[in-house]
């Protein structure tokens, strides 16, 4: 018990009993009430329902931890030396960057909740695929009398008049005509979602009227071909069927095989023999490839007949020729870009870029009064997921942008590897290794993926910086794995075994945005998260398990709906205890309430860490120790130290008191970066960093610590570790740690000589010499009368 009255008022006097941070009574384990608002329905109800029988079945593959843990003599050094372990520099830089990670992802899912009128639903639509328009159209009967053959179909009216009549030439279409009206053939190497097929009509359009041929239905001169057999095209011995005419051949579509075309056929000796059989039939064509790969890169350096970009069309100008006409008056394009300003359209399509975003704004700026409601009803990916799933159908396509999802964030080879891995699973059948290259085909199968150079402007020394993957729009991420969840539902027990595999990397980052995505998919339907993988993660042996359970469930509470359910399930788990499945479900709970979730109610987070505190096996002291410290980086270092007084209230032998104790010394002494501190440094400890703003409650609690095994032990060798350390070179933190301990001993003179005979011994120790010890022995408060340089007793204070 303290003598200092300021510290009795801040929590040093006994208790009968201990209480929570909320002043309630701890429950009896055995007898104590049923989980806050446990009832017939909701997931933390179901959970319980096959409570006993799974833990019953995990009894025997728990079998060798519960020998373990009736074997184990002293569960407080266990757990102690398990909190000393989490303390290494690796460990604490690990669970720094895995809480970043978690903490970007709340953030995320709390913009998107605010924003309350964009919803990530699981829209449900029947037939092969969505259209979203920008294909090219061909027409069900041929133009002449029936000799064009079979590959070749004429372009229908429709589709001429849908490409040209609102057309915006880009900076670069003047050029790549000229080009096309000299040698005759023309490779556009630009990605799709780039306006290229509405380029490609044009261009030929304008090549043959500039030519003199006129359309003319009985001869086919004029017309425009789609050619839809590219293999015959570039392999084969291919002849224009119509002359004066113009053909397009797609090189670039997911029909199969197209890849090999385009990267072993279409070299420089193809296209120059080409162009001369286009020529002689004094035709046009256009070939679109996607960006240059294979043989085509090195046409593309020198060939004048392959163009790699046409430059960016204005957005606005594409609405205005669509609202407006060819000629929208004087001022009227300045107009429109600030009402699209104003209405967040222009931020709309720098998400989702390329003319198709304009063409849909535009036509629903025509259906809507008000822009901002335009903008709205596009900016919901479900549809644009949705399509682009319908078209893409091949595992080799579709793993990538699975990995970027998952990923999102991480560097390319870590989600190309997380890719390849994916596919293997999905075919076991494929060749090993299997020839995949993703890179290759972004542009041209992902558009809505990039790869984000964040090295630019930050050195020499961020040369080695991966390029990080990212989707173009936020809300791509979550749209994404709720379609793949929800409507491949052959692949979906693959998902979870891959998922499985990520949450066990070795590498933080993976384990970290993996658990982002487990934490997505559980929010769409927790019930079934949890019956099916979560509940067993939480319980689960492996550490990465748990965590990603923990994680998970504390992003799921991010929606409106499932945070009270997500809170009373955590609750009841903290509530249980019995079974080493039981214990590892509390430190599982314990490990939820650490993030964001228990930032937003701190209070309630803190009784629950109470509860799973309160434990004889000191099972749950490095969760809890890790939480707590989660919480104070947080800004919440007045509520945890609150609740570390009121553990530690009855100073005695129990438990709660020495873990409480254990935990408040892991977490002063643990850097934090303090950016919500007035004057606060990142990465100081609270024993420096808090500048004297919760004093009395700091050296409350570090005499505790200091006065009882086997808090005391731990406290003593933090102590001077962090003095050896942090504070021999460093004025600042032992200017702070000098006034902590001389406040500390100022409290009774049994506080006094137990620092000093510390002190002393530390600064003494040749093999392991500690010299701020010396210079804070100096500083104690002395006895009236005393020697200050006097040797101090050779027996040790412990007791």
């Amino acid at each position: 018990m303290t003598d200092d009255p300021a510290a009795r008022a801040a929590g040093g006097a006994d208790g009968a009993g201990h209480r929570h941070a909320d002043g309630r009574h701890a429950p009896d384990r055995e007898h104590g009430p049923a989980a806050p608002g446990a009832g017939p329905g909701g997931p933390e109800a179901q959970d319980r329902a096959g409570k006993e029988r799974e833990g019953k079945e995990r009894e025997g593959r728990d079998g060798e931890g519960a020998d373990k843990d009736a074997a184990r003599p002293d569960p407080a050094a266990e757990a102690l030396r398990g909190l000393r372990g989490s303390e290494d520099s690796l460990t604490r830089a690990e669970t720094e960057r895995f809480a970043a990670i978690l903490e970007g992802a709340w953030g995320r899912m709390l913009r998107e909740r605010r924003s309350g009128d964009v919803h990530i639903g699981t829209l449900t639509m029947f037939g092969d695929e969505v259209k979203v328009g920008g294909d090219l159209g061909v027409g069900g009967a041929r133009a002449g009398g029936g000799t064009v053959a079979r590959d070749t179909v004429p372009l229908d009216g429709a589709t001429l008049s849908a490409h040209r009549d609102f057309y915006v030439r880009p900076p670069g279409y003047t050029d790549a005509l000229g080009l096309l009206g000299e040698h005759h053939l023309l490779v556009l190497a630009v990605p799709v979602g780039t306006g290229r097929d509405a380029a490609a009509v044009n261009l030929l359009t304008d090549a043959l009227a500039a030519a003199g041929h006129a359309a003319d239905a009985a001869a086919d001169a004029g017309a425009c071909y789609h050619l839809t057999d590219p293999a015959a095209v570039v392999m084969g011995d291919w002849t224009p069927a119509v002359t004066r005419a113009g053909y397009i051949v797609d090189l670039d579509g997911p029909a199969k095989g197209r890849d090999l075309v385009v990267s072993s056929g279409l070299d420089e000796g193809w296209i120059d023999m080409t162009a001369r059989r286009v020529r002689a039939a004094e035709g046009f064509m256009v070939v679109l490839t996607g960006a240059p790969r294979g043989a085509l890169m090195e046409a593309a350096a020198h060939s004048r007949h392959v163009v790699t970009s046409l430059g960016e069309v204005d957005p606005a100008a594409v609405i205005a020729r669509r609202l407006f006409g060819p000629d929208p008056g004087p001022g009227a394009l300045d107009d429109l870009r600030r009402s699209l300003a104003e209405a967040g359209a222009l931020d709309l399509m720098a998400r989702q870029p390329g003319p198709r975003m304009a063409v849909r704004l535009a036509a629903a700026l025509g259906e809507h009064d008000d822009p901002a409601s335009a903008v709205q009803s596009l900016s919901d990916p479900t549809t644009q997921v949705h399509a682009w799933f319908g078209r893409h159908r091949a595992p080799e396509t579709t793993c990538f942008t699975l990995a970027t999802a998952a990923l999102e964030g991480a560097g390319y080879l870590t989600v190309s590897d997380a890719a390849v891995e994916l596919y293997r699973l999905l075919d076991p059948t494929a060749a090993d290794p299997p020839d995949l290259r993703f890179r290759e085909r972004l542009g041209t199968d992902h558009p809505w993926i990039e790869l984000s150079d964040e090295r630019a402007g930050n050195g020499a020394a961020a040369r080695w910086e991966p390029a990080r993957v990212r989707f173009t729009d936020d809300l791509l991420q979550p749209a994404v794995l709720t379609y793949a969840w929800h409507h491949l539902d052959g692949c979906r027990p693959v998902l979870l075994r891959w998922l499985r595999r990520l949450v066990d990397h070795r590498d933080i980052e993976v384990r970290g945005r993996a658990a982002v995505t487990v934490g997505l998919l559980a929010r769409g339907d927790l019930d079934y998260a949890l019956h099916r993988f979560l509940r067993s993660w939480a319980g689960d042996e492996s550490r990465t398990q748990r965590e990603t359970a923990a994680a998970a469930l504390g992003l799921a509470a991010s929606e409106r709906e499932l945070t009270e359910p997500v809170w009373r399930l955590l609750e009841s788990w903290a509530a249980e205890g019995g079974t080493p499945f039981q214990n590892r479900l509390r430190r599982t709970a314990a490990g939820a309430v650490g993030g964001p979730l228990g930032n937003w109610q701190p209070e309630r987070a803190l009784v629950l860490l109470g509860d799973v505190l309160d434990d004889e096996q000191w099972s749950g002291l490095v969760a809890v120790s890790t939480s707590v410290l989660r919480l104070v980086e947080q800004g919440r270092e007045t509520e945890v130290l609150g609740a570390l007084l009121e553990w530690s209230r009855p100073q005695d032998d129990s438990a709660l008191v020495a873990q409480a104790l254990s935990v408040f010394v892991f977490v002063a002494l643990s850097p934090v970066p303090w950016s919500h501190v007035p004057g606060g440094s990142a990465g100081a400890p609270l024993v420096v960093a808090d500048n004297g703003r919760h004093r009395r409650q700091m050296e409350e609690l570090w005499a505790r610590a200091l006065a009882r095994k086997p808090a005391q032990e731990h406290a003593l060798e933090a102590l001077r570790d962090f003095l050896t350390e942090q504070a021999d070179n460093d004025p600042a933190t032992l200017e702070a740690v000098r006034a902590m301990v001389v406040g500390v001993a100022a409290r009774s003179d049994r506080h006094r000589r137990r620092l000093d005979w510390y002190f002393s011994t530390w600064a003494a120790d040749e093999e392991r010499p500690c010299r701020p010890a010396a210079v804070l022995r100096r500083a104690l408060p002395r006895p009236r009368g005393s020697d200050p340089y006097a040797s101090s007793t050779t027996r040790s204070p412990r007791a």
